[in-house]
């Protein structure tokens, strides 16, 4: 791929137009850079506003783009794709990548991730536009295996068979002149229907946009596939003409892509004029879903916990219910006792990087979803794991014990072996104790 026409940045790195001796600067042209801005203005206005970059001044580098805390690509209408890695340091940019998109191949139970394949992430060095394309190419496969939808489609024509009925007004206007042949009306059961004509234009689009010689050769086979197929002449018409219903449902993923792809609507609905596309992800629900759902999966199927809930509900700052408290994940133990995790998707190399809001908000945790005023609440933080950290796990070392019998400590979760730090974990969990010492 053409270095000038793509760049691998990282979480919070800075994108500027010219040259600096400051690390994690990556520099892009003038326009690139207005168009970039002009599309992290756009999503700060309305009900839904999100800050995808910040527009700063660092000293020394002048304006610049500083990325926040969404991964994923964007491709700018010039043709520059800006892939955004994860922060944390797993060791190379192909590493961060694999983990990136194992993490939402196990998210599968949502629309956005749902055909994410666990075969499309074993090539670390793959992009993550052509994973995407990857990913998109895989679901129209499997949809064109099972057999696409048709539809009755009305039909105006002049035979000399009789089908249908005759349309006795235009025979009359026409039949002096052609009198060997009937105007008739039939319905014909066609697959020109406007869902497949969107997924054929989205494969049109793929097949001259991905950079990918085999992303490309599969592109061309499923668009020479759909034969009886037209292109789509009004995106938006055809996409106002998609219900998703029972008859539909196999459809549903498929047409969430193609709206990232031909509209430039990302899964979250960002929005820019001079970006063709923005497939971003929040890390911090990744990283909350993925373990959570890891977590529930492996606790539940070997009957380690009696529950594992997510977002869990039912409990209140104040008495009068105002202000709802809502932690990451509520365990109970085989004993009955609730363990509270909360996951942060920030990089902290230890106790000293703990922030004073996350410690009051623990703490609120630990006091409201207490069972036994005797016993020692315990709370946990889920941190990522990463180089600058020696090893995952439990960090001895970060406990923090309150006067009226709150415990906070300070866990790892190695995303490259997930299945091992949640086997940790949950050895935690079912015996608290082990915290204590």
């Amino acid at each position: 791929m053409a270095s000038e026409n793509y760049r691998v940045v990282h979480e919070y790195d800075y994108l500027v137009t010219r040259r600096v001796s400051r690390e994690a600067c990556h520099v892009i042209s003038h326009d690139d850079f207005g168009a970039l801005r002009d599309f992290v203005l756009g999503n700060l206005e309305g009900d839904e506003a999100v800050e995808l970059m910040r527009l700063c001044s660092p000293a020394g580098v002048g304006e610049a783009l500083q990325l926040r805390n969404y991964v994923g690509v964007i491709e700018l209408e010039s043709g520059l794709q800006v892939e955004v890695l994860p922060k944390i340091d797993f060791g190379t940019d192909e590493e961060s990548r694999s983990v990136f998109l194992r993490m939402l191949a196990d998210l599968g139970t949502d629309t956005s991730f749902r055909s994410m394949n666990r075969a499309h992430v074993s090539d670390d060095r793959t992009p993550l536009f052509e994973a995407f394309v990857s990913m998109f190419l895989e679901e129209c496969s499997n949809l064109i295996k099972r057999g696409i939808k048709s539809t009755y489609k009305e039909v105006r024509s002049r035979e000399s068979v009789m089908r249908g009925r005759i349309d006795f007004a235009r025979q009359t206007r026409e039949g002096l002149v052609h009198a060997e042949r009937l105007s008739l009306v039939y319905d014909e059961y066609v697959i020109d229907r406007p869902e497949n004509r969107i997924m054929k234009s989205t494969l049109r689009l793929l097949k001259n946009r991905s950079r990918s010689a085999g992303n490309k050769r599969r592109a061309t086979q499923l668009f020479e596939a759909l034969d009886g197929v037209s292109l789509s002449h009004n995106v938006d018409a055809d996409f106002s003409r998609c219900v998703i219903d029972r008859t539909t449902r196999e459809y549903e993923t498929l047409l969430a892509w193609c709206r990232v792809f031909l509209k430039g609507e990302s899964f979250s609905m960002f929005r820019g004029r001079n970006v063709a596309m923005a497939l971003l992800f929040p890390m911090e629900k990744v990283f909350e879903g993925y373990v959570g759902k890891t977590l529930r999966k492996i606790a539940l199927q070997a009957n380690a916990l009696r529950s594992v809930e997510l977002q869990a509900r039912g409990k209140w700052l104040f008495n009068e219910r105002g202000i709802a408290l809502r932690p990451d994940i509520l365990c109970v133990n085989n004993s009955g006792s609730n363990v509270v995790l909360d996951t942060k998707w920030k990089r902290v190399n230890g106790v000293r990087d703990l922030g004073v809001t996350d410690m009051y908000q623990m703490y609120a945790y630990g006091r409201r979803f207490r069972k036994g005023h005797n016993d020692m609440q315990h709370v946990i933080l889920l941190y990522p794991w990463h180089k600058g950290v020696r090893r995952s796990g439990l960090l001895r070392s970060g406990k923090r014990v309150s006067p009226d019998g709150v415990q906070v400590d300070m866990f790892y979760v190695d995303l490259r072996k997930i299945d091992e730090s949640m086997n940790m974990l949950i050895a935690l969990l079912d015996d608290p104790k082990l915290l204590e010492g």
